[in-house]
């Protein structure tokens, strides 16, 4: 920290001693001001010296006259008169080969042509095919930018002051008319024309008084079709509530399909573990009744025990059919396995009976064993084929039957839920349909009863205007009718043709376009200002300043103390400069400050962080970072939004913008001259501060391998011993 107070204190020492220094110091701090205010006050209020610019008029309208008000109407002169009063521009009024050679010589910077048939185009407006009428613009581009721009919003005013004085002629003309008839009332034979008057005014009255009733009839057809529609969107939401009820059904119905289908799924599985135990009991049966008979000569008990035990297996294989036929019943009584079935069920009860006589026969000693033993043998035999029969019949017919049902049964169950939301939804729909036809109803009643109130009120009014006719014309006074009509038609066209006017309450006033342009220019001098300074005062510390304060220390300097103890010079000169632009501008210029000292505050840190950025650049990089402030300045120039908005800037300068200090330095000054809104003014004030980070990280980090590639540049441009 010495040694940076040791560098700014013996700059600052120097720049005051040395007489020439002081007045380059001197002009460095008053140059970028002056430019400033010389600026700021060279667009003070430019827009108050438009009477200045020459626009040439010219008018070639030939008026109309119709056949119906035989009175002739110039628009084109009536605009030429209402010009001649008009002070906003040097309006010079030329013929047409003047007002052309004029714009392009460049002694007008615009001009405006008034054609033949100008007025005649205006009145179209009366007929059945309107013409739009048009006045032929010139206007010299070259010349100026902004006088074009100007002389343009010039041609606009004259387009309204066309409209509005059109207005007032056709409304002054037809008023005059007017009052013409009222004159004419009072003349001889006029009586048998006011009472045709009258007579057609009670024609009238009595045809809108109809058309009113009309228009209460149709509203009252309206209300009671809207009261039907009510009574029906009321059905419909019973029927709405139907679906709900209707769920609980469909729900008990999907519960008796899903029974039904594990019935089929159970007598599938039944018929499936029947026919597979089918096949391996007849091989069981076959040995059993051949073991016992061969084993009958040795030990007949033991054979006629087999043969029992083998009845038993016959009867449990009669069981597990029986059972299989119930399922299948119940699954579907007409199948056709059913026949089948019972043919091996019969079977089986006399395998079943044979096999328990040949056991009897054994164990008695009784009968013929050999007859006995042909009898099971055949027996089993039609066991054996029934069972398969009925195995080709459940695997055919039956099988391929249950798979079909349980498919169907599953379609069934999606069509009860398909049926149940199609319900819902069609009891919805038509519910909002009723609804919104009941409320267009509605509406239809109140416009046909407006409309029919204004009929009568109408007619109320035609009435009494028919009755005032009618006392006028008993009592000869016709001057309650002039009274009435009104003595001024002018005055009523002027307001006919401007009936409104625009009041305008401006939010954070400016007084002039000097104070709204003043921020831009401020900004502007105050980095043109730190140019100046890098341009005329060296950002190294010379060797011998080094050695000097290297002494007092008794170290060798950083750069960081190099880097910060020069730039304090440089911040003190941009300080003064921001105060005096500053203080002139307020005390000097005059310009609108609403907020004094957050002013001087918003002045002193644009001129801090400029500085610090056209410092940190040029002591970074030598003549390319002097270069590139440069460019930052032309990009603030367009990009800032200080001589137009940002939004009707370049699509490059408003992606730009945000990164700009010149855009956040305009609006805390804007907002202490103006007035602040809420902590706008903070937040520009922060963001403008925080462009010294990445300028500090530059100078104080970045800077060290940055000085070895200037230094190399710096090298190789001074080998071509011109740069």
């Amino acid at each position: 920290m010495k040694a940076i107070w040791l560098i700014f204190s013996g700059d600052m020492r120097n720049l005051l001693r040395n007489a020439v220094a002081a007045v380059v110091v001197m002009g460095l701090v008053l140059v970028p001001p002056l430019y400033a205010w010389f600026t700021t006050l060279g667009f003070w209020d430019p827009y108050s010296n438009t009477g200045n610019i020459k626009v040439a008029v010219a008018s070639n309208d030939e008026g109309y006259q119709s056949d119906l008000i035989p009175t002739r109407i110039n628009a084109g002169e009536q605009v030429v008169s209402a010009l001649r009063a008009n002070d906003r521009f040097d309006w010079q009024f030329v013929t047409e080969q003047q007002a052309t050679d004029g714009v392009d010589s460049g002694e007008y910077y615009a001009a405006m042509i008034i054609p033949k048939s100008f007025t005649a185009d205006l009145m179209t407006v009366f007929s059945d095919h309107i013409t739009d009428s048009a006045i032929i613009y010139y206007s010299n581009e070259k010349e100026n930018a902004i006088a074009q721009r100007v002389t343009s919003t010039g041609a606009s005013t004259l387009q309204e002051t066309i409209d509005q004085t059109f207005t007032e002629t056709v409304a002054d003309v037809a008023l005059s008319a007017t009052s013409d008839l009222t004159n004419f009332m009072s003349g001889e034979g006029v009586l048998d024309y006011a009472r045709t008057l009258e007579s057609r005014l009670g024609s009238t009255v009595d045809e809108t008084v109809a058309a009113a009733d009309q228009a209460a009839s149709y509203a009252d057809l309206m209300a009671s079709t809207a009261s039907l529609v009510r009574a029906s969107a009321e059905v419909l939401g019973q029927a709405g509530n139907a679906p709900d009820a209707v769920v609980p059904l469909i729900d008990q119905a999907r519960g008796g399909l899903a029974d039904a289908t594990n019935a089929l799924e159970e007598a599938e599985s039944a018929g499936d573990s029947a026919m597979s135990s089918a096949n391996a009991s007849c091989d069981s049966l076959q040995q059993a009744t051949n073991t016992a008979f061969a084993t009958m000569a040795d030990d007949p008990a033991v054979a006629a025990d087999m043969l029992t035990a083998a009845a038993g297996d016959v009867q449990g294989l009669e069981q597990t059919y029986r059972a299989l036929r119930d399922q299948l019943s119940a699954a579907d009584p007409n199948s056709a396995a059913l026949p089948a079935v019972d043919q091996a069920i019969s079977d089986l009860q006399l395998l079943d009976q044979r096999l328990r006589q040949a056991s009897g026969a054994l164990a008695s000693s009784s009968g013929s064993v050999d007859e006995a033993r042909q009898k099971v043998q055949d027996s089993l035999n039609q066991a054996r084929d029934s069972l398969a029969s009925s195995q080709e019949v459940y695997q055919s017919t039956l099988k391929g039957e249950l798979d079909s049902l349980a498919d169907n049964l599953q379609a069934v169950g999606a069509d009860t839920e398909s049926l149940a939301a199609s319900l819902k939804e069609t009891a919805s729909s038509l519910g909002n349909s009723a609804d919104s036809l009941s409320q267009n109803l509605t509406d239809a009643e109140t416009a046909l009863r407006r409309t029919a109130d204004t009929l009568t009120t109408t007619a109320d009014e035609l009435s009494h205007a028919r009755d005032d006719l009618a006392a006028a014309l008993d009592s000869g006074d016709v001057q309650e009718v002039r009274r009435i009509i009104g003595d001024n038609p002018s005055s009523v066209a002027r307001f006919l043709s401007a009936p409104t006017q625009i009041v305008t309450h401006p939010v954070y006033p400016m007084d002039n376009n000097g104070s709204a342009m003043s921020p831009f220019y401020t900004s502007l001098c105050l980095w043109i200002g730190a140019i100046f300074m890098v341009a005329l005062m060296s950002v190294q510390v010379s060797a011998q300043r080094q050695r000097q304060v290297r002494e007092v220390v008794g170290r060798p300097l950083r750069q960081s103390e190099l880097y910060l103890g020069r730039y304090g010079v440089f911040c003190v000169l941009g300080l003064l400069q921001a105060l005096i632009v500053a203080l002139g501008n307020v005390f000097f210029l005059g310009v609108e400050c609403q907020h004094f000292w957050l002013y001087l505050a918003a002045c002193c840190l644009a001129s801090v962080v400029f500085t610090a950025i056209v410092y940190t650049l040029t002591v970074s990089f030598g003549n390319i970072g002097k270069a590139l402030a440069i460019i930052g300045l032309v990009l603030q120039l367009g990009g800032a939004g200080g001589l137009m908005p940002v939004q009707m800037s370049a699509p490059f300068f408003q992606a730009v913008y945000p990164w700009l200090p010149f855009a956040h330095s305009m609006e805390a000054i804007q907002g202490a001259m103006a007035g602040i809104y809420g902590n706008h003014y903070l937040v520009s004030m922060g963001l403008l501060a925080a462009f010294l980070v990445p300028v500090l990280v530059l100078g104080l980090v970045l800077r060290r391998p940055i000085i070895r590639l200037n230094d190399w540049v710096l090298a190789k441009l001074d080998e071509t011993k011109v740069v």
